[in-house]
């Protein structure tokens, strides 16, 4: 049953059958779940030397719309199912400017370095939405990336925030610091439902 969770996948490890296995337990109370494929599963305890056991999961970039819209449900059950933190982030691929089949090719957007890892980032905050983003330098040259959360936020993502931070830091070398303020604009939440005006 764990396989049928994952995208053109047939050999899995034991993390990644524990993983389909809650997801397909999931299924039965969030109904939306039947819909998510996930492409791996990866194990970052060891790299970012963390306390709590932390995995990251890769789904295709089709599942991400469906991730979105139930991730404030998903997130906490999977959690308390497979007992570890979960990071869940779609998978993009990079592609160089120079590498071309023709000469008039030009590069999508969506596959630059810049659109890749700040999509990483909306991804692994998510259902958090990034209010504002700042890149600072230190006095010893090095770069940092200052994030402002939204506040009422702050419950659900505070004790993941370093795993967060770790994880990304591997994935992509640049440090970061997150700050909460209180958002005075109004923007619709993900995965929000749209209120009907009258």
């Amino acid at each position: 049953m764990a396989a049928n969770k994952f995208w053109k996948k047939k050999e899995l490890s034991s993390l990644e059958q524990q993983v389909g296995a809650a997801l397909t337990q999931i299924e039965t109370t969030i109904t939306e779940v039947k819909n998510l494929k996930v492409s791996s599963v990866v194990d970052y305890t060891a790299k970012i030397n963390a306390k709590k056991q932390v995995y990251l999961v890769l789904i295709p970039y089709p599942c991400l719309s469906i991730y979105n819209r139930i991730s404030s449900k998903l997130l906490p059950e999977l959690e308390k199912r497979v007992k570890a933190t979960i990071l869940v982030a779609a998978k993009r691929t990079i592609e160089s400017k120079w590498v071309k089949s023709h000469r008039s090719q030009t590069r999508p957007n969506s596959r630059t370095l810049t659109s890749v890892y700040e999509g990483l980032l909306e991804d692994l905050i998510s259902p958090s939405v990034i209010l504002g983003r700042r890149t600072r330098v230190r006095v010893d040259g090095t770069k940092f990336y200052r994030i402002f959360l939204d506040e009422s936020d702050q419950k659900e993502l505070e004790h993941r925030l370093d795993a967060i931070k770790d994880v990304y830091k591997v994935l992509t070398t640049r440090d970061l610091e997150f700050e909460f303020r209180r958002d005075d604009t109004f923007y619709q939440k993900r995965g929000a439902k749209k209120v009907a005006k009258k």
